[in-house]
């Protein structure tokens, strides 16, 4: 009987992890959206329709502060918002459930459940938001898009890339983020703090993923873009020849999604745990 009831004050408390992770990722996710959706909006535009990607992000967050109900209502804002608020549900609630159950591979779990629910989420995000921008028509501009017939090939290859740059930026936010934080010696500061040292790796860890990752970006962009044979140094030279201004707009697009967006996660967990009496 005493045992019956431990397992179900356990159970029962799980369940109110559980509840917190959720309600922890749609407020996280909320609070990102508007500007990753401005962000892949202009992104998106510049690359087909080769327009000012500065100009892209002041017209479109002007417009977002001007209409936000029809801003927020927008399909693209759902698309963000549903790929975050799955992202975090599914990294909180495995997180949740590992530690509850105490299995030594949690952070593995985490990472591997985590990717196999963000990527083809991405994936659908990218896909939507090219059918929705990228093959607008600018008659004023001179701007006529033209159908890319695809290559099965190039596309498995594009896809393989995509997906190897999509698992190195959800393992650096949600695996090697908090091992770093561990990692970070102590101090009388830190010690005082002790949220300090998630909040810096949570913010700078993405960050240097897009290091990494943005070379394999341009590369899968090209192959998708140019989907015929031609020499690979030829292929890696053009792919390259924005990598520094193409990196510095992805570090500052990965902040909002998974840098703040990460601590605000890891807040609103933190919050919503204790007010459901969960410790």
């Amino acid at each position: 009987m005493h045992h019956a009831l431990q397992e179900a004050q356990s159970s029962n408390g799980i369940l109110q992890r559980l509840t917190g992770d959720l309600c922890a990722a749609a407020a996280s996710a909320t609070l990102v959206s508007p500007a990753v959706t401005i962000i892949d909006r202009a992104i998106v535009e510049q690359t087909s329709l080769n327009q000012s990607l500065l100009r892209g992000l002041r017209t479109h967050a002007l417009e977002a502060l001007r209409n936000p109900a029809r801003f927020v209502y927008s399909a693209p804002f759902r698309i963000i918002w549903t790929l975050y608020a799955a992202t975090y549900t599914v990294a909180n609630g495995t997180d949740t459930i590992g530690n509850s159950m105490m299995i030594p591979a949690t952070g593995m779990i985490t990472f591997a459940s985590t990717t196999l629910v963000n990527v083809p989420t991405a994936v659908w995000k990218d896909v939507r938001f090219a059918q929705i921008y990228g093959t607008l028509t600018h008659a004023c501009e001179g701007i006529q898009k033209k159908p890319l017939v695809p290559n099965r090939s190039f596309m498995r290859g594009a896809t393989a890339i995509f997906l190897l740059r999509d698992c190195v930026t959800i393992f650096g936010c949600f695996t090697l983020a908090p091992r770093l934080a561990d990692a970070i010696p102590e101090s009388n500061f830190l010690a005082a703090h002790p949220n300090v040292k998630p909040v810096i790796t949570q913010l700078t860890v993405p960050m240097l993923t897009q290091v990494v990752v943005t070379p394999l970006h341009l590369l899968g962009l090209d192959l998708y873009m140019r989907q015929y044979t031609m020499p690979l140094a030829d292929r890696l030279t053009q792919s390259q020849r924005y990598l520094a201004s193409t990196t510095m707009v992805r570090c500052i697009r990965i902040l909002p999604a998974f840098g703040f967006g990460g601590v605000a996660n890891l807040e609103f967990r933190s919050l919503f745990h204790k007010t459901f009496d969960v410790s």
